[in-house]
């Protein structure tokens, strides 16, 4: 007699087993290993409960060099790696401004392109950069090939700050599945009706804030600073019809270039510097409010000296254990670098101290970049050289656990900004576009 089948699993119990795996990586090496198991992996309600229970790994940092894929050591490197080519390529979103430096005239010296200025969930926020004409009179003091003392009309190019709102372009892509959308650009008279010179345009993703797991449509905010005024112009993509917010307060933040997102809503701190409170916008309301930040401990964090380059990193800002605001301060005293872990617990009013966490010794300087899916990540630098290869580091807040994430080519003293990217393999998550 023939010796009977080997008794098969129910999908259900495979399931039970396959949802308990620790790491994505365990998930793809269980799907390789015949296809029913594969089948049960792939079924879109497995993935949505896998996602549900597990955060998306951490794959490395974007910026406007490219994808710094996370290196080995770090338990994400072989993802990382094998995702790299997608992650760092947005050349499957089309050019969409036909613009080039005259000669002699460069950008960053690479040209007119696509590069990312956000990343949430799984989606990328993609900007055009480029430089603008505009058509402006040589005065008596300027140098022209027609003399010194004359005044003429000559083509100048303008950074992209100096701009109007209407003149920026945006895209919104998922560099795993190669989707993107392009965003059509601020209407002109919408872009006008502030009235003002515009000097700080920051480009942003809402952040979804749901836990169902499913494709939500996707929010982009623009916070605009203008001489007196600060607008939002919003793009939900369920309309992709952009319209204008001018919030009743104007925030008295000198700069809001650093920032960190908690609980669907952001958080601004000035990048250099205590000031004293925190800038908060609800991205479910559209509305700002404000936290007092010089209470309790950080009233002496604030008055330490601070021997970094007489500048201080960004207080990266989180939401911490039972829900309470904790921000990570950092601090150099006597050459060495630490973290200052706060809280603002139980409707407090007052800061306190939870910890104070030493940084690796062997850096002349560390920054701090932002803080994303419940790890803060900062940088270190060698002393003496302008350009040079910096460590990047995370830190998991709830445990304090440290990790290098990698090594890449920085300019130390005007560091591009730094973008970590989470994803699921596209074995586990659905096209975000």
């Amino acid at each position: 007699m023939a010796a009977p089948p080997p008794p098969t699993i129910p999908d259900e119990l495979l399931e039970e087993i396959f949802i308990r795996l620790p790491t994505p990586d365990a998930l793809a090496r269980a799907s390789a290993a015949c296809t029913s198991f594969r089948r049960v992996i792939k079924g879109r309600a497995f993935r949505r409960r896998f996602r549900t229970l597990h955060r998306p790994p951490f794959l490395g940092f974007m910026d406007a060099g490219g994808f710094h894929p996370a290196q080995a050591p770090h338990p994400s490197a072989p993802l990382a790696g094998a995702l790299a080519p997608s992650a760092a390529d947005f050349s499957f979103v089309p050019a969409v401004v036909s613009s080039s430096s005259p000669p002699g005239v460069q950008d960053d010296g690479e040209g007119p392109r696509w590069r990312p200025c956000d990343v949430r969930d799984g989606r990328v926020l993609l900007d055009w950069r480029s430089l603008y004409p505009v058509t402006s009179k040589c005065g008596p003091t300027a140098k022209t090939e027609i003399g010194d003392n004359e005044l003429c009309d000559r083509l100048t190019w303008t950074k992209r700050e100096h701009c109007n709102a209407a003149d920026f372009h945006l895209a919104v892509c998922d560099p795993l599945s190669s989707r993107y959308v392009l965003l059509p650009t601020i209407p002109e008279d919408l872009a006008a009706q502030p009235q003002e010179c515009l000097w700080d345009f920051q480009a942003v993703l809402a952040p979804n804030t749901t836990d169902d797991g499913e494709e939500q449509p996707f929010k982009v905010i623009c916070v605009a600073r203008y001489t007196t005024k600060l607008v939002l112009f919003v793009l939900p993509s369920t309309t992709m019809q952009w319209y204008m917010l001018e919030p009743p307060i104007f925030p008295s933040l000198e700069h809001m270039s650093c920032f960190d997102c908690v609980r669907g809503c952001f958080n601004w701190t000035q990048p250099a510097g205590w000031s004293d409170h925190l800038m908060v916008l609800d991205t479910r309301t559209m509305r700002f409010s404000t936290v007092d930040l010089l209470t309790g401990c950080h009233v002496e964090l604030s008055n330490l000296p601070d021997k970094s380059r007489g500048r201080r990193s960004l207080n990266a800002v989180v939401m911490g254990r039972g829900g309470a605001l904790e921000i990570f301060p950092l601090v150099c005293q006597h050459g060495s670098f630490a973290i200052y872990h706060t809280s603002l617990k139980n409707n407090s009013q007052q800061w306190k101290l939870e910890k104070i966490i030493q940084l690796p010794g062997q850096y002349h300087s560390i920054c701090t970049m932002r803080a994303a899916e419940g790890f803060l990540f900062f940088r270190g630098a060698p002393e003496g050289i302008h350009f040079a290869n910096v460590d990047c580091y995370s830190m998991e807040v709830k445990t304090y656990e440290i990790t290098k994430v990698c090594t890449k080519m920085e300019n130390t003293f005007n560091p591009r900004r730094a973008l970590p990217y989470f994803s699921f393999p596209p074995l586990l998550s659905e096209p975000t576009i």
